[in-house]
């Protein structure tokens, strides 16, 4: 099977003291895209201060793999975005250094690129042991002062609309991908970065797609499970905050922020300070939130953005599906 336009690619593969993973994740993406019919790619590997041998063994088994050394861990948005400003091919996959290709991967992808109107496509994840599906069509439930981006839509066949696209598997238009400035690294070290840029790409007009007729397994990487859980959960739920902040109406933005500073308190009061770490980790950064969403809006170039709800109804008129072959999750 072979595409009516030829595209190209760019893998890029964000490593943090990833050895024992990056060999195999680098295998399945060359199969993948060999297998795929594409001819010009190429595989970006982007260190973020590996304090391993991941570089140096990838240097030596892959020389045409370019690599990207760090000397400072960053995070995930800020070191993924050095490889896609590295990259120069017509699309960008992003692929986590834990999750492995099967063969012919994109091959069901690249014809939904022949509308313009396509941002990105992301795959079907498996868990690599229980073979568990583990991310599908993300649903847009999105109220006046609440974006929940944390339910799937799991299809055996049916091409569904996606609120966004998992950064661990994606495959994006790099054009696009650079109007919107990639990854916002407010986000940094992890979580919630790939639903802000799919709701941004939402937003200026475009659309994002799960096929789950590509297939990938996740290999569980265990960087964040080491870190202590009362840090991951914060960075998580400051994280969410950060996502309603950029993209609320500015109104709403205000009485956002005053309902979750009462939901602090009263969490205070039973002993629970997350909360109210979480709030005032907003508020030190609401400079550099404000300035993001200016520099949005310069970045827009006078294109009117579509509201957040506006994004849920567009999604939902695109979801025409086989009741039968989806499990919501």
């Amino acid at each position: 099977m072979t595409n009516s336009r030829k595209f190209s690619v760019s893998v890029v593969i964000p490593n943090y003291n990833g050895q024992h993973l990056l060999v195999d994740t680098i295998k399945s993406a060359h199969e993948a895209l060999v297998s795929s019919d594409i001819n010009d790619f190429e595989i970006i590997v982007s260190d973020d201060g590996s304090t391993d041998e991941s570089m140096s063994l990838v240097g030596s088994l892959f020389p045409d793999v370019v690599l990207l050394k760090n000397q400072v861990n960053t995070g995930f948005a800020g070191n993924m975005n050095r490889g896609i400003n590295q990259s120069n091919k017509d699309l960008v996959c992003f692929l986590n250094s834990d999750v492995h290709l099967t063969r012919a991967y994109f091959i069901s992808q690249l014809p939904l690129f022949e509308d313009q109107q396509t941002f990105g496509v992301m795959g079907a994840i498996f868990d690599k042991e229980t073979k568990v599906a583990q991310d599908g069509a993300k649903i847009a439930r999105i109220h006046l002062l609440r974006i929940d981006s944390n339910k799937n839509n799991f299809t055996k066949s049916d091409v569904l609309p996606t609120l966004f696209l998992s950064g661990a598997n994606a495959l994006v238009r790099r054009e696009y991908l650079t109007q919107l400035g990639g990854f916002c690294e407010l986000f940094n070290p992890y979580y919630s970065e790939d639903v802000d840029l799919g709701i941004q790409a939402w937003r200026s007009g475009w659309k994002l797609y799960f096929q789950p007729l590509a297939i990938c397994y996740h290999a569980q990487s265990s960087t964040i499970k080491k870190l202590p859980n009362n840090k991951v959960r914060m960075i998580a739920k400051r994280n969410k905050h950060f996502v309603h902040f950029l993209h609320l109406p500015p109104v709403l933005n205000w009485i956002y922020l005053i309902m979750i500073l009462f939901n602090s308190l009263g969490q205070l009061l039973v002993g629970n300070t997350l909360h109210m770490k979480c709030y005032m980790a907003v508020v030190k950064q609401l400079k550099k939130l404000q300035k993001e969403r200016k520099s949005r809006l310069k970045r827009s170039k006078g294109k009117t953005l579509l509201s957040i709800l506006s994004v849920k109804q567009v999604i939902g008129d695109m979801t025409h599906i086989n009741s039968k072959d989806v499990v919501p999750s």
